[in-house]
């Protein structure tokens, strides 16, 4: 119980010191959706489980993104 408690806080913390780098963060993650879906569908080296993957990632991601402005 205390454990969790702790690392809910440290999770947090870690979270708040990782926000000025958000601006980083965000073509980076578009980088990498937009290479899984590079490979998932223009070389079709994707499997349908990959894919599917992909898709619930997608929405995720942006979810994500756009947390921070909707919370304030």
């Amino acid at each position: 119980m205390v454990l969790s408690a702790v690392l809910g806080v440290a999770g947090g913390a870690l979270a708040a010191r990782l926000a000025e780098f958000r601006v980083y963060f965000v073509p980076v993650s578009v980088g990498f959706l937009g290479a899984g879906y590079y490979f998932a569908y223009w070389r079709k080296t994707g499997s349908r489980r990959q894919r599917i993957m992909l898709w619930v990632a997608t929405p995720l991601t942006v979810l994500f993104w756009i947390l921070p402005y909707v919370s304030r």
